[in-house]
């Protein structure tokens, strides 16, 4: 809901840090308001040039959270409009 309210042509990044905790959110939230969220960084990256940024871990059970970003964000995976980095925390 935040994305879609911001009007101000400020805005020069938007960084999602994809963590474990956000599988635990994936199972509350339904897959097409993640899609509504790739539409809509779609749209700042067609309007505005922003290009996302998704910093991804390594799960506890070793799990890759890149391998999330495809099914999250398929449209920007897709066109390679999403820089991934992977971080330590």
């Amino acid at each position: 809901m935040t994305l879609q309210t911001v009007k101000s042509m400020n805005l020069q990044s938007i960084t999602i840090h994809l963590t474990t905790g956000v599988l635990q959110m994936l199972r509350k939230v339904a897959d097409r308001e993640w899609n509504d969220v790739d539409q809509l960084l779609v749209q700042f990256w067609t309007s505005h040039s922003i290009r996302p940024q998704v910093v991804y871990v390594t799960g506890i059970r070793g799990e890759d959270m890149r391998d999330y970003a495809p099914s999250l964000l398929p449209q920007l995976t897709r066109r390679g409009l999403v820089d991934l980095v992977k971080t330590h925390f």
